[in-house]
């Protein structure tokens, strides 16, 4: 009896000592500047502390970028460098990052754009800018015009989700009010894109000309 109780006492030392190795090598198996995707709608930290949360959650299957790596934690930047942010990278510039779990990541390649593209379920106001076109021609315009986008039976952009309004194309400048599910507005035949690369649709709404984000809205023809 005795040398079986030791026997599971043993057990019990190794299956803790397992667990926690798991756990501290969960936060280890990401490097510096590595695509991640998120696998769960996951809450943005301050601090790589669960005391430290803050209102962004940031949406499953979003493209992030790994700028740092503490115990279980992991730092992702959230938009492209260039942007004003809590984060200075040495090489690049600065950009708005948050700590997430190891858990609710995995490696990934870069987005379509060839960076990363966050969706954000909440907390996402001012996490993106407007993109205009520089001497180089790298940016895009505020307004485009140049390539068509959808038929002229196209009038109204409905929303698929609760989405805010804008008065820029971006997630800046916010107007205050969103677009509930299944609402619809005219639509203006403008679109432009952020810095992430998402397209917003400008529309016409309580008397002023707004954008709002393709990723919750479509083009309907009435």
């Amino acid at each position: 009896m005795k040398t079986m109780k030791k026997l599971v006492a043993a057990l019990l030392v190794l299956t803790m000592v397992l667990a926690l190795t798991g756990t501290a090598m969960a936060g280890c198996k990401f490097s510096i500047h590595e695509y991640v995707k998120f696998t769960c709608n996951a809450v943005a930290y301050s601090e790589p502390s669960s005391r430290k949360d803050t209102d962004t959650i940031v949406s499953k299957g979003s493209i992030g970028c790994v700028e740092g790596v503490v115990g279980n934690w992991v730092r992702v930047r959230l938009t492209p460098y260039g942007t004003d942010g809590n984060f200075t990278c040495p090489d690049f510039g600065t950009c708005w990052t948050g700590w997430f779990k190891a858990g609710d990541l995995k490696s990934s390649v870069a987005a379509v754009n060839g960076d990363v593209l966050v969706r954000f379920s909440n907390g996402g106001v001012g996490l993106s800018k407007p993109r205009y076109r520089d001497t180089t021609g790298f940016y895009y315009f505020k307004d485009e015009g140049t390539t068509r986008i959808s038929d002229d039976c196209y009038r109204k952009v409905k929303a698929t989700a609760k989405v805010w309004l804008h008065y820029t194309p971006s997630l800046s400048d916010s107007f205050g009010k969103a677009l509930r599910k299944d609402q619809k507005v005219n639509y203006r035949r403008r679109y432009s894109f952020d810095d992430r690369g998402v397209m917003f649709y400008g529309v016409w709404k309580s008397g002023k000309c707004l954008w709002v984000s393709s990723l919750y809205t479509k083009l309907v023809k009435g």
